[in-house]
Formats: C-alpha cells, structure tokens, sequence
C-alpha cells in the first residue's frame, strides 16, 4: 500500500499555532481550564494534504472523557485556504488566530465547509471529509466537576482504499458508497498492524517502548520481579543493564540496582569489614555482635526515606534475594530517620533529631520533658 500520510498532535506547540478560550495547554495536549468557565473551544491550524479534493480517511483521538457530552469535534474542509469576510478575503489560518474576531462570527464562517459532527470520539472515518485543508473546533465540557483531557490526535490525509484492489464494477459506487464504508474499517485495522510492525524496533529502546513491554524487556536481561518497579526507574535500569550484567552476582551489580530502585546509594557491611578492627577487641566483638552473623553474611543499609512504604520495603527485599549469588546472606536494615535507643545510628546518615514523645514508666507515670515544659511557658508567656 502507499505510504501513510498523517499529522500527530502530541505536544503543546501543535497547540499553540490555533485557537484557545478557556483551554490550557499541558506537555501533551490539552484541558479545560480549571475554575474559569464550564466550556472550553480549541480551533486548530490547517492541515495541508497537498491535493485539491483530497479524501480525508481516519482521525485517532486519545483523550479523558466524562459522559457523552464532554467531548465534542466539529471537521472542517475546504479546498481553498482564503474565506471572504466582510468584502476581502482573509487566509484561515489568520481569521482563526484573530482574537478580535468573535468566536459565533468565526463558526458561521465555518458551517460551510462542516463535514462531521462527533461526540467523545476515539476512531473515526472521515467519509464526509473532501477536500485539500481540514481543521477541527475542539469543544470541552466540564461534566460534575470533571475536567475532560485530550493528550494526542492523529489524523490520517489519506490511504489507498481497499477498493482499487477490486474489479472496476465494484468501484463504480464511488468512495461514499456502502462497500467503501465497510471496507474502510478493515483498512483502520489494516493501518494500526502495519504501523506497530514497521515501529516494533522502537520496542526495544527502554526510552520510548510502551509500558507493557517494558516487562518483556526486563525478562530477556534477567529482571524478573519489573513488576515491583516504577514505571520511570525500571526503563532508567533497563538503558544499562547490558554492561551491568557482565558484573552480575557481584557488589557494584547490587548497589546498582538498589541504587536505581530507592534513587540512593546503599551502605553494605562485609564480613571482611569488621576483621580491620580485630586488633580493637571492644570494638571488634561489639561489631561482631551486631553485624556479622558469619564470613558468609552481607548487610545492606537503606534509608527509610528512600523506601518509606511496606511494599517498596518487601519488594526490594525480595529483588536483593532474587539477585544475591546462591551461597550468600542478605540482611536489609532499614534506617529510620532519628536516634533512638536500640536503632541503628550513622552520623550524617540518620543522625538526626526525632520528635519528642513522653517516657512512661510501667504506665503508672511518665517523665516530663525539658523541651515539653519550656514550650508550653513560651505559649503562656
């Protein structure tokens, strides 16, 4: 078939070149402006197919919707790009940007050249759509305090119909005959497999594959648990961990991966660590007792900032079991933020002060508070 010629919209300067009141633009498309009005009218610039009484095919439309009526398209074609307005013709492109002009002035300019009228769409054909420009009026409507979203548009300028692969007797009915209408849904699938086909290579770059097959990738490099991850951290991991596989099973390999995970460095304690203070015996034995369990054992210090939920704690505690080599003991030892008694305290790491709670002996009484009192005589003062 003959090359696909579309136009995307998907960022905001494909916006910006039209017409906006009560729309705000976001990285990716466009939304009701919030608080200001209940409707919002978008206008876009003209699409140019390059050819006078082009057969417009196919407009995809990703959006965020609320009922039926929060999303409407009004589809505009006209084989000229001038319209006369009050005795002189006028490009649309400058009528549609004029913000003097009223908006009820420029849609009476435009009933004219109206091919479709859709509600809410996600994939239609533009079986009306004749012509070399198109443009579209985007009309927004807050639905019980629902802002509709619109993030991409593709419309399609036109595509071989099915319909020149049969004999001539077919084909006499012209485009806007039954035959062609039904034959233009499979052309739609048609279109969407041979798009994914000629674009699965971008499938493979971390950086731009869909999200459902990050997981995939994940698995060929031996990631099994990419469910545990973010969405952002895992194609962050995913970019070098190639390379990082040479190293597998080893210490840098792990800090790597925790390190991509939490979004900090983690603090490991080897059992060859605390031999270097063999030669301190207080010291030695006091360590000893409370980090190695044997030359066998590894302990891996993270910040409770870094994984403050109970899941990212579980999950990463099993992502250092699925990834330690076979014969060696991970302890994950989560750092709370603050000194307390019997916790793990590491200067400049979680040596901070934590908030004041009451000493209650056998709760029978409890032990006032220097700070405590202080604070209530500043309130009274």
């Amino acid at each position: 078939m003959d090359q696909l010629r579309y136009f995307v919209f998907n960022k905001k300067r494909d916006y910006e070149s039209g017409y906006q009141n009560g729309i705000r633009m976001t990285d990716q498309g466009i939304a009701l402006e919030e608080g200001t009005s209940q409707n919002g009218t978008f206008i876009s610039r003209l699409l140019d197919s390059g050819e006078d009484g082009n057969q417009w095919h196919r407009a995809v439309i990703s959006s965020k919707d609320y009922g039926d009526d929060s999303i409407k398209f009004y589809i505009y074609c006209s084989d000229r790009n001038v319209v006369p307005v009050d005795g002189r013709l006028r490009p649309w492109e400058e009528l549609i940007r004029d913000r003097e002009v009223p908006l009820e002035k420029k849609r009476r300019l435009m009933e004219p050249f109206l091919a479709h009228i859709v509600h809410n769409p996600r994939d239609i054909l533009l079986y009306h759509a004749s012509g070399r420009y198109l443009w579209m009026e985007v009309q927004l409507y807050c639905q019980a305090g629902f802002l509709p979203e619109i993030s991409h548009m593709k419309i399609y300028a036109g595509n071989r119909s099915f319909l020149s692969y049969l004999p001539a007797i077919y084909q006499t009915g012209g485009k806007e005959d039954f035959l062609g209408r039904f034959l233009g849904m499979f052309e739609a699938v048609y279109q969407d497999l041979d798009e994914k086909i000629e674009n699965c290579a971008r499938q493979l770059d971390p950086r731009v594959a869909e999200p459902e097959f990050l997981r995939w990738l994940a698995k060929w490099v031996g990631i099994t648990n990419a469910h545990l991850w973010q969405e952002e951290r895992l194609r962050l991991l995913l970019m070098g961990i190639v390379e990082k596989n040479l190293i597998r099973g080893t210490r840098e390999y792990m800090e790597h991966i925790i390190s991509t995970f939490t979004g900090e460095r983690p603090f490991f304690l080897e059992f060859s660590d605390i031999e270097h203070y063999r030669d301190n015996p207080a010291a030695y034995q006091s360590l000893k007792k409370s980090y190695a369990w044997g030359p066998y054992d590894v302990s891996v210090f993270v910040r409770e900032q870094a994984v403050s939920s109970l899941r990212e704690q579980h999950a990463l505690k099993k992502m250092i079991e699925d990834m330690k080599p076979a014969h060696i003991r991970i302890h994950l030892v989560i750092l709370r933020p603050g000194i307390y008694l019997g916790q793990n305290v590491y200067a400049g790491v979680n040596s901070m002060l934590a908030a004041y709670e009451q000493v209650n002996l056998r709760g029978m009484s409890a032990i006032p508070s220097i700070v405590g009192t202080a604070e209530a005589q500043a309130k009274e003062e």
